[in-house]
């Protein structure tokens, strides 16, 4: 039951994190995202709609212009002929018969009475009433009306008036044209696309409407037509709706994708980073649990060697025998090799309050020099020493500093069995000292470089498998650091890196 509870503690808050990192944020991204796409979308929408209203402004610029010539190829047929109106009505009619745009055609005196119609006429019919017929009567020229209803065929039209005008420039009739709304509108409607056309007079009335305008349809573009007072405007949908959904939905997958796999990578790093600290922590429990074992046992190893080391010192000299001498000398250096183990063990243990001394590094070294060149010379390696030409202090133990670099000098001749270069090399850097041991052996690969520091874990035959854990954990002790450069047959380089103690006096051996 506790293990339930606490992965579904876990899962609740890794959703929660997810929730935070990745759906929350992918979702405001998409809102942004999505509202910009529609503004772009509304926008190019906008640049559309002019568009639409400049091609249907200019359809109808053209209709009436059209319209407006065929009137005035009309109007020089009934000039040349003023006389003969039957033949004039008969053009007229087979004219409006040919040409549904018109509504029909009137010829009228300058008092404004119709004498001439193809539409047929109960009564007497005058238009001087008209605004563009008194236009046209007035400046001779072509007039065009406001849209009505005609008093003769009753239909919604525009009336062209052009006049008839004598060679004294005087207006003898005004020739009137109708032409019908619908048929401007169907010429529209056939047009469309998927838009919607308005077109209103200059008093904002509505003259034409190719369909219905429903509230969505909120992008728009106007457009004046010259020739006659109106005012195109082109209605467009964006569908804002389908627009926003599609874009939100897209950039949803997209950014959720993305901050998924970036969780996943977090959580993997996390993961990694929390399996390398709890491989830590084993270590150092592993190495606590080994230095509590070393710690318990080995002073009860040492009194009973001592005891053996005493028996063994006194049989050798009752009895010299030479070959029992060689047993007396086999056993003491094996008694001194558990010795030596021992004092390893010790070190692994719980550390000793001891007392640090600030030490000169060129000086531990240069006590140690004979001890190494004296078995380099036995291996047959050359040895070379380059110490620093400033002192460099260090807080430590003078003796276990010398034993860390003596262990890596000898590390480095076992890895030479065949005779090499051996060099140490002492140097400053960042307030730092740094004691770099090289050699030119048999190298290490990368994973046994990775485990290198791990208790008895030894590429040496017979090797305890300490050296370079005690190496370490004295390192530690001095806030220092251990670094192992090696590639196989290119040789290693050891590197020790030691805080610097500048603020106290150099210790004098009590000698």
């Amino acid at each position: 039951m506790v293990l339930i509870r606490l992965l579904k503690s876990l899962i609740h808050k890794r959703a929660f994190i997810y929730l935070l990192i990745a759906l929350i944020p992918s979702l405001a991204v998409s809102m942004i995202l999505a509202h910009h796409t529609v503004k772009v979308v509304e926008s190019e929408y906008k640049l559309k709609a002019q568009e639409y209203a400049n091609f249907h402004a200019m359809s109808i610029e053209n209709f009436v212009g059209e319209t407006v010539g065929r009137l005035e190829m009309l109007s020089t047929a009934i000039n040349i002929q003023p006389n003969n109106l039957s033949d004039v009505n008969k053009i007229l009619r087979e004219t409006k018969s040919k040409d549904s745009r018109f509504s029909g055609f009137y010829w009228a005196n300058p008092s404004g009475d119709v004498i001439l119609s193809t539409n047929q006429m109960t009564g007497k019919v005058n238009v001087s009433d008209r605004p563009y017929f008194q236009h046209s009567l007035h400046t001779a020229q072509t007039s065009i009306s406001e849209p009505h209803y005609g008093r003769v065929s009753g239909r919604f039209v525009i009336s062209i008036a052009n006049p008839i005008v004598t060679n004294d420039h005087k207006v003898k009739g005004v020739f009137v044209a109708s032409l019908q709304i619908n048929e401007i509108k169907e010429k529209l409607s056939r047009l469309v696309d998927e838009e919607q056309i308005v077109v209103k007079d200059d008093t904002g009335k509505t003259i034409i409407q190719t369909g219905p305008i429903p509230g969505n349809y909120n992008v728009k573009s106007s457009m004046k037509v010259s020739r006659v007072p109106w005012t195109i405007t082109a209605f467009v949908d964006p569908n804002h709706k389908k627009v926003f959904w599609k874009s939100f939905l897209t950039n949803l997958i997209i950014s959720l994708t993305i901050l998924s796999i970036l969780f996943l990578l977090g959580q993997y790093i996390l993961l990694k980073r929390k399996l390398k600290r709890e491989k830590e922590q084993t270590e150092l429990h592993k190495l606590e649990l080994i230095g509590n074992l070393a710690a318990s046992t080995a002073h009860e190893i040492r009194n009973p060697l001592t005891g053996i080391k005493g028996l063994i010192k006194l049989l050798s000299e009752e009895d010299k025998d030479e070959k029992a001498q060689s047993y007396f000398k086999v056993i003491q250096s094996e008694i001194d090799r558990i010795n030596s183990i021992v004092s390893e063990l010790l070190i692994l243990g719980k550390p000793t309050a001891y007392t640090f001394q600030t030490c000169d590094v060129n000086e531990i070294v240069s006590d140690i020099e004979p001890i190494i060149s004296s078995e380099a010379n036995y291996s047959n390696v050359n040895i070379t020493f380059s110490y620093h030409p400033e002192v460099l202090l260090v807080s430590c133990m003078k003796d276990q500093l010398k034993q860390v670099i003596l262990n890596l000098a000898k590390n480095a001749l076992q890895a030479m069995p065949y005779g090499g270069e051996l060099s140490i090399h002492l140097d400053k850097h960042l307030e730092k000292c740094r004691i770099t041991v090289t050699d030119n052996g048999i190298g290490m690969s990368k994973v046994q470089i990775s485990q290198a520091f791990n208790p008895f874990y030894s590429l040496k035959k017979g090797g305890s498998g300490l050296g370079l854990t005690v190496c370490k954990r004295i390192i530690d002790s001095y806030g220092g650091e251990i670094i192992i450069n090696s590639s196989p047959n290119q040789g290693t380089q050891v590197e020790i890196i030691l805080p610097l103690d500048s603020h106290q006096s150099v210790s004098q051996d009590p000698a």
